[in-house]
């Protein structure tokens, strides 16, 4: 009975000091894992802004689209419409000087589809038509070969092609409106940071992006040219390619 009493004081005492040990390890990791939060840099706060800009250019360009298309009862027959119709829009590009860097074309493409009867039905044969598909794009400075090639394409059949206003100062357009942009997203951070009572600091991250707007607008000024009345026409009119850019800036707040 002695050594039993004995034996049961004898493991208290070393359940104790396991406690204590355990307690004292556990004591130590949460030591270390403050310590190691506490060296943490903290996330640095950010304002971001997003912002546009467009600049207006003048229109000195027209794009020309037209889809060259056809349709035959057999390929065959589909193709060489096409090549007509395609071989007449190459020889009017020629008479109009149109150099051959101004003109962008895609390879001809070719469906068939069917117009008429049930495909599923045995007592019923089905009739198909093979469609010819190919788009070209034409630029070019002078405007009044538009009405030119929208006369010639209409006397010869062709039902699809448009036309836009474009600028050959593009490129410096973008660069002037992401400029702008940016400088008008600087100027409202700074705004809000300085009636927040925050110093702005360098910039953490920025996302711009630029693109012409299909519409154009029309110049504030507009001058019609010296002609009879009759041989007025829209074209008399200049044109402004509005050309926009945004951005999304985050700055540091210091």
């Amino acid at each position: 009975m002695k050594m039993y009493k004995k034996s049961r004081k004898n493991m208290a005492s070393t359940g104790s000091k396991l406690g204590k040990i355990t307690l004292t390890v556990s004591l130590l990791f949460f030591g270390i894992s403050c310590t190691t939060l506490a060296q943490q840099p903290v996330e640095k706060r950010t304002i971001t802004i997003n912002m546009g800009a467009s600049e207006l250019l003048p229109a000195d360009l027209i794009i020309f689209n037209v889809n060259v298309n056809a349709e035959g009862k057999t390929p065959e027959e589909a193709f060489e419409l096409h090549k007509k119709r395609e071989s007449l829009l190459a020889s009017l590009l020629k008479d109009l000087n149109i150099k051959d860097e101004n003109i962008d074309y895609e390879p001809v493409r070719m469906n068939r589809r069917q117009v008429s009867g049930n495909r599923y039905a045995s007592n019923e044969k089905p009739e198909y038509v093979t469609a010819t598909n190919q788009s070209v794009s034409i630029t070019f400075e002078d405007f009044s070969l538009y009405e030119k090639i929208q006369l010639t394409l209409i006397e010869n059949e062709f039902d699809s092609f448009n036309g836009q206003f474009s600028s050959t100062k593009i490129d410096e357009g973008k660069e002037k409106a992401l400029i702008s942009a940016i400088e008008a997203a600087k100027q409202r951070a700074e705004l809000i940071a300085k009636t927040s009572g925050v110093e702005l600091g360098n910039v953490s991250t920025i996302h711009y992006s630029d693109h012409q707007i299909g519409v154009p607008r029309k110049a504030q000024a507009m001058e019609m040219m010296s002609r009879a009345s009759s041989d007025a026409s829209m074209m008399d009119f200049s044109q402004k390619v509005e050309i926009q850019a945004s951005v999304n800036i985050s700055y540091f707040i210091e």
